[in-house]
């Protein structure tokens, strides 16, 4: 027999009263311990901001939205907004109005060359062209007319010509072939690398002047300072200014004008900046941490901001709704920075509306023609 025995249970006889209180005890504890739990729940909610706002990942997952009255109203938080998104991919980098092309950044877009127009075909009177060659993208045709015919409106100088806009890769070797046999150097500030000059976007326009039967450099002096001042109202940037040299890495050509648009024009105007300067300062705002915000001159209201590419084969590029009910969107554009990611702006106000210029005067001093061929602006060497 083993070392175990039988001990006999004691029973006992339930008393019902007893039975009831130790109920009553039973539920005072669970209800104690569940408001102890409830209380210490909404604490640490209270103390850990909303990831969905705050995580390092809003770039790719900014909020879905939540109740209206959770928004906030400053239109440079993300908090103001829900969003929808648009995939791009790395193919689209190269493509938009902020294009960044420099002897170190090659052009990564293309130019569909059915969409040129041709500046003789398309220009007003308050200007000439130099040929039917010079072709530029429909924007910048555009924003050209509107320029040149404010500035004509407002000096009566009729003078500006446009003598250079879309080029060729292969057309841009033959002038980089040209400039280093006449220097005998083997690199050139003056003229762009093939495949890196800004002339390949067909957002890019170079003038000179023509006047009483001669041409001169456009420099950027007298009459024309006024393009020099205003051309940012228009969309157009001088993109190679001076004192910029060793960033923009080309000589200063104040004859060499670009168009990015008037929003960010008007931001590199505010903030006296080259291109590479505002393509390197727009990262800072991003859907984490704030966008930026800027008036045009009509008193519309834009927001501004960077979305940088992802690791995988698409980026997830946010916009922000502005009707949550309908999914409308604010009116936006989104352009590659030919580098790291995609640049948004959207109208947030409008303003009182695009000033339109004055038509010409009667009496329009009569615009001559410059011959056609390689005879215009043979003064001025062909530069980027």
């Amino acid at each position: 027999m083993s070392g175990t025995y039988y001990r006999p249970k004691k029973r006992y006889k339930i008393k019902y009263k007893n039975l009831a209180l130790l109920l009553a005890i039973l539920l005072l504890i669970i209800l104690l311990i569940s408001r102890g739990c409830s209380a210490l729940f909404n604490r640490n909610k209270e103390d850990k901001p909303d990831d969905a706002l705050t995580s390092g990942d809003q770039t790719e997952n900014p909020p879905e939205g939540g109740l209206d009255s959770t928004l906030t109203t400053d239109p440079t938080l993300q908090t103001s907004y829900y969003f929808t998104s648009v995939k791009m991919s790395d193919a689209d980098l190269g493509m938009g109005d902020l294009a960044l092309v420099n002897n170190k950044i090659k052009f990564l877009g293309s130019v569909n060359e059915e969409e040129l127009q041709v500046v003789r075909e398309k220009k007003n009177d308050a200007y000439s062209v130099s040929n039917y060659e010079v072709k530029v993208l429909p924007q910048a045709m555009d924003a050209l007319n509107e320029m040149l015919l404010a500035f004509y409106n407002a000096t009566g100088n009729d003078g500006v010509m446009v003598r250079a806009g879309y080029r060729t890769v292969e057309y841009q070797q033959e002038l980089y072939d040209e400039e280093l046999a006449s220097t005998g150097q083997d690199f050139s500030t003056l003229v762009a690398m093939p495949g890196f000059s800004e002339h390949h976007t067909g957002l890019a326009v170079d003038f000179t002047t023509y006047r009483n039967g001669s041409y001169k450099e456009f420099d950027g002096t007298g009459d024309y300072e006024w393009i020099m001042n205003n051309c940012y109202k228009y969309g157009f940037v001088n993109r190679y200014p001076a004192g910029k040299e060793s960033l923009t890495l080309i000589d200063n050509e104040p004859w060499h004008f670009r168009y990015v648009g008037k929003v960010h024009a008007k931001i590199m105007h505010d903030l006296d900046y080259c291109l590479e300067e505002y393509i390197e300062y727009i990262r800072n705002f991003t859907v984490g941490t704030g966008f930026y915000s800027v008036n045009l001159d009509d008193g519309s209201q834009y927001i501004v901001y960077f979305v940088p590419k992802s690791n995988a084969e698409t980026t997830d590029v946010y916009i922000p709704e502005k009707d949550h009910t309908t999914h409308e969107l604010y009116p936006y554009e989104i352009s590659g920075n030919n580098v790291d990611g995609w640049i948004v702006s959207f109208l947030y106000k409008e303003g009182s509306g695009i000033v339109v210029p004055e038509p010409l005067p009667e009496d329009e001093p009569a615009v001559t023609e410059a011959p056609e061929g390689d005879e215009a602006g043979e003064t001025t060497a062909e530069e980027e």
